[in-house]
């Protein structure tokens, strides 16, 4: 969500000194006059885009205004492909719902974002990829929709071959130690545990958190009883959606067969 204008700002020099209309539309006056005069050499780069974005923050924030200039300046003028992507990725980030969902799987978008920022200048260095994973570990240990979303960014962002490498290996070291979970007595899977509990937090599993908990059960080799037991214990601690425990119970009751 872009900040309000701060009253510092509509004072500068009178609302309408500090603004600039165009076809009806108010854009912010100085930050129109910099991305002008850094496209007069024919093209915004990326060092140029990366001052425009910090002018646009200015120490309170983007506002509607500064994002609205920021996305006519992309529309009007010519942008470097580095520089077009760097703003893309900032503009398009803000204060939304805790998780953003791609093709079903939900994803951590703090964390998705901030991967996708430290992309925008073509790849992931090594540091990004540890500041990266610090965030995710966040004090609390890494949860299984943080793991999916380091998982996600390693398939589909660039990163050198230095930072790819560390991620990796900290996925691979981060599995719980013990396979296995002793709750009251019973033994349950210790990794799908930690998965469901991750995707009860928000108070429901959707039906594609649970289609998605059925994956990690079957991991490559068939459910086990151990996995079987540890669903089944999840359909009684946690609350499910309709379809989601539809569907789990479904698939418990196929294995009977």
């Amino acid at each position: 969500m872009a900040a309000e204008e701060p009253d510092a700002k509509k004072a500068k020099t009178g609302e309408e000194g500090y603004y600039k209309v165009i076809d009806g539309v108010k854009y912010d006056r100085e930050l129109l006059e910099s991305i002008e005069k850094f496209a007069a050499d024919g093209q915004v780069g990326y060092p140029e885009a990366k001052k425009l974005w910090a002018e646009a923050q200015d120490g309170q924030g983007v506002t509607d205004v500064e994002k609205a200039t920021l996305e006519y300046a992309m529309k009007t003028y010519k942008f470097t492909e580095k520089a077009a992507t760097f703003l893309t990725v900032f503009l398009s980030t803000g204060k939304k719902s805790f998780y953003k969902v791609i093709d079903g799987v939900k994803y951590d978008r703090a964390l998705l974002e901030e991967a996708q920022r430290s992309e925008a200048d073509g790849q992931i260095s090594w540091r990004e990829a540890k500041a990266l994973f610090e965030d995710a570990k966040d004090g609390c240990g890494l949860t299984g929709t943080e793991k999916t979303t380091l998982e996600y960014v390693l398939k589909n962002l660039k990163f050198t071959d230095k930072a790819r490498t560390f991620l990796e290996s900290k996925l691979v070291g981060n599995a719980p130690k013990s396979y296995y979970k002793i709750v009251d007595g019973v033994k349950y899977d210790h990794l799908l545990l930690a998965e469901i509990e991750d995707s009860a937090k928000d108070g429901l599993v959707s039906e594609a958190e649970a289609k998605r908990l059925w994956d990690v059960a079957g991991d490559g080799k068939g459910v086990t009883s151990i996995e079987q037991q540890t669903l089944k214990y999840a359909l009684a601690q946690a609350k499910f959606t309709d379809p989601a425990k539809a569907f789990l119970e479904e698939k418990l009751a196929s294995l009977l067969n």
